[in-house]
């Protein structure tokens, strides 16, 4: 999550106030090292380190771990409430919060870990001090920097950043990427494992985000909250606008960023006012270069907000993993060291731990889409539940265009078989990673040429899949079939209506053309990362149609069209149209006629 606007720090020597991202070196800024916490006392812990840590790269070939992990320890206290106890020292199972964050940063075998502390700075290392002294063997390999920013350090998420570059210039290769995480925040060591594997310049990226996209009902999120807009169908890794005030997103900023060096240097250097690094990453989302990580159901815990410590508190209390330190005190955390026993634990394993996570009625998706995704769910559902369902001898799906596979996956459970095809074989290596392993028998995804879709899938499908004497439904949805040329529409209509045959259906949804103004005003006019910026000459109000000087284009079709389309276009018989918010759906066959023409 966005953390608060930096304020300006003081130094703990003047009141008068110094800009956090010009921080000078001297008293007021120091660096303290624990090159090895395990083998020092507390005397020398005390003490301002002066080991120096090897670079980054040279770590991991000693040790054995890879990834270089920035701990922001340093913002404002909980709820920006001096009184209470900061963020990272909240206690939650028996253990501080940054101790929980450097636990799992440890777990996912992590080589560098620095350490960004300001306000309780002091109170903050000697915990961390006699976490790691409290069982040594475990954070064996670890290395960690501090970054102390002094007693009267009030600034936020990019001032903290931008004050401990002088060490990431120091020890972190140019090309390397670097974990940024809040010592409010914990994370499955699996995501963090990603997260440090992740090669932003070999791939010519620049950032790289962690998404959340189960937001239904989720709880205690922050006004701070960030929103994330991605086109799956444009790009599956790929963020194309990132905000706190978006108004169409389809998920949300998890607490954790992948950054390279260049470009923390480029918040740093920004990193004037009231800068975000939200904003600075909405810059990299327009150029193209802002990846995404996929929690895909891993499990996240945050204490941004009482409600969500709360949360946090019952999470790893009911279905956290008990464990004995070596010094005999017994705690409760989020993973598991490798290759130690544990102590027997009444809470469920973490592994079954259901991801409720941080949601929220507040906080709904206010995706301009997200009804219609609903309502092509129920509305293809019901037609593969009229013929035979997951029976036997229950239906085949098959989607044209499948993109990354959003539509067909609520559909696994109402088909016998489902089938996604798509030209691009990013898209499809992408489907055919993500299947549910309940679903892999009966889930395939191949790449094709739509309008050689019947000779296709009885290539590519094994004979019972495609036997004449099961009922197939043909899917077009969210306006896909829109953006297909005139002439390759045409025959991918034929071939859908050719498999549909007269027991089957073809399903086209269309965006609704009687929502076309509402959709110029507040989708395209407010998103114009998506279609570029556009005046109003661009809007023919009669065809329902946007055409800006980017060279995007859509159509909108009203009801009335969709059923021309379907009787006198493509001769099929119209078996059921539904206008609902933002879609037309149709579904259709071919008429006896056209069969018995065709025999």
């Amino acid at each position: 999550m966005a953390m608060p606007r930096a304020a300006p720090a003081l130094s703990p020597k003047a009141d008068v106030p110094i800009e956090p991202w010009r921080l000078p070196q001297s008293d007021t800024w120091h660096v303290r090292t624990l090159a090895s916490l395990r083998n020092e006392s507390k005397h020398d812990f005390d003490k301002d380190g002066a080991d120096s840590v090897a670079a980054s790269v040279l770590l991991a070939e000693q040790t054995g771990r890879k990834g270089v992990g920035v701990l922001v320890a340093s913002a404002p206290s909980h709820e920006l409430d001096r009184a209470q106890k900061p963020r990272p020292l909240l206690e939650l199972g028996g253990v501080s919060m940054v101790s929980h964050a450097l636990w799992q940063l440890n777990s996912a075998h992590f080589a560098l870990v620095i350490v960004v502390v300001g306000f309780k700075g002091d109170e903050i290392q000697r915990q961390l001090a006699a976490h790691i002294q409290s069982d040594p063997s475990v954070f064996e390999g670890l290395r960690l920097k501090f970054v102390d920013l002094g007693k009267g350090w009030r600034g936020g998420r990019v001032a903290s950043l931008a004050a401990c570059m002088p060490i990431i210039d120091e020890l972190v290769s140019p090309d390397a990427s670097v974990v940024v995480v809040g010592a409010d925040h914990i994370f499955d060591e699996s995501m963090l494992q990603e997260a440090a594997s992740i090669d932003l310049s070999g791939d010519g990226d620049e950032a790289c985000v962690l998404v959340e996209f189960d937001l239904n009902g989720m709880c205690g999120l922050p006004a701070s909250t960030v929103f994330c807009a991605t086109r799956p169908l444009h790009g599956a890794d790929r963020i194309y606008n990132i905000g706190p005030d978006l108004e169409t997103y389809s998920g949300i900023e998890a607490g954790l960023i992948v950054f390279l060096p260049a470009t923390l240097r480029k918040l740093a250097d920004q990193g004037r006012g009231e800068v975000r690094v939200a904003n600075l990453l909405s810059e990299v989302a327009r150029r193209g270069t802002l990846r995404m990580l996929k929690t895909e159901g891993r499990t996240w815990f945050s204490v941004e907000t009482e409600a969500s410590a709360e949360f946090t508190s019952n999470g790893l209390r009911h279905c956290g993993q008990d464990y004995v330190l070596a010094d005999g005190k017994k705690v409760h955390l989020v993973g598991l060291p490798r290759k130690l026993e544990t102590s027997p634990s009444d809470g469920g394993e973490w592994a079954e731990f259901s991801v409720e996570k941080w949601r929220s009625a507040v906080y709904t998706a206010k995706s301009f889409f997200q009804d219609l995704f609903v309502d092509t769910t129920d509305f293809i559902g019901k037609l593969c539940d009229e013929l035979g369902g997951c029976s036997e001898g229950g239906p085949l799906v098959v989607e044209v265009g499948c993109g990354t596979g959003e539509a067909l996956l609520p559909l696994m459970d109402r088909a016998r078989y489902t089938c996604g095809v798509d030209f691009n074989p990013h898209f499809v290596e992408f489907c055919r990673q993500n299947v549910p392993q309940e679903h892999q028998e009966r889930v395939r995804h191949i790449i094709g040429d739509a309008q050689e879709l019947n000779t296709l899938l009885k290539n590519e499908l094994p004979p019972a899949w495609v036997d004449e004497n099961r009922s197939k439904i043909a899917i077009c949805v969210g306006n896909t079939i829109g953006i297909m040329p005139p002439e390759v529409r045409k025959n991918v209509y034929e071939q859908m209506k050719l498999l549909a045959g007269v027991h089957g259906y073809m399903v086209v949804v269309y965006w609704n053309g009687n929502r076309f103004g509402d959709a110029v005003q507040n989708f395209y006019h407010k998103n114009p990362q998506l279609c570029g910026k556009f005046t109003g000459e661009c809007i023919d109000l009669d065809t329902c149609t946007l055409t800006t000087p980017s060279g995007y284009c859509t159509h909108w079709t009203k009801p009335e069209e969709a059923r021309a389309i379907f009787e006198k276009e493509v001769g099929a018989e119209v078996t059921a149209l539904l206008e609902k918010g933002n879609g037309v759906l149709v579904a259709g066959r071919m008429s006896n006629i056209d069969m018995e023409a065709r025999v």
